[in-house]
């Protein structure tokens, strides 16, 4: 098995155990976690298993390497893998920095506006971490399926992102003028 297969098998399980832990230190459960869908909830849902399907095959591809039927060069297999490692270790400062906090869609109590840690780099990291590691898959996976779900996904979580800010000017008004001023959408 090449090295490269190795290390996303290993990053993938490092990512997993570093998000349980977090989740297990906060005890986040499943139902704190889950919001109201920011857009229709169709394309919400579709959107965001989209996204998490493009990832899988990113590890299916690294744990069965002849699975598919498009040869990949090596360099463009290396360049997939420092994507998912740089992405993955920002996701889970992001996910830390969020806490009890994180909800998959708009939250159905108070919240309060995060700034801090990868938030004062990006208003978006876990979403611009999650189409970065979908395009890290499809430069290691490039099979039309796995591009089609990215680009599906990544297109439907730009608009979960504006309406998630739309909530977010809404509720935090001058507060989130500020951010915006500050600190771009994506990296």
């Amino acid at each position: 098995m090449p090295l490269h297969n190795i290390l996303v098998i290993l990053a993938f399980g490092l990512l997993g155990v570093s998000v349980f832990l977090i989740g297990k230190k906060q005890k986040i459960s499943a139902s704190e976690i889950r919001g109201r869908p920011s857009i229709e909830p169709f394309f919400f849902y579709s959107g965001k298993i989209a996204l998490f399907c493009s990832v899988i095959l990113f590890l299916i591809k690294a744990i069965f390497p002849h699975f598919g039927y498009i040869h990949v060069p090596s360099a463009l297999s290396w360049i997939a893998v420092g994507l998912l490692c740089f992405s993955g270790v920002i996701m889970v400062l992001a996910i830390q920095e969020l806490g009890l906090e994180i909800k998959m869609g708009l939250p159905k109590q108070k919240t309060r506006l995060h700034t801090g840690g990868m938030y004062r780099f990006s208003r978006n990291p876990l979403y611009t971490t999650l189409s970065l590691m979908a395009i890290a898959s499809c430069l290691y996976f490039p099979d039309l399926i796995n591009i089609t779900m990215a680009l599906y996904g990544i297109i439907v979580h730009h608009f979960i992102i504006k309406a998630e800010e739309n909530y977010l000017s809404e509720h935090f008004k001058s507060e989130w003028d500020q951010y915006v001023l500050k600190v771009r959408r994506y990296f």
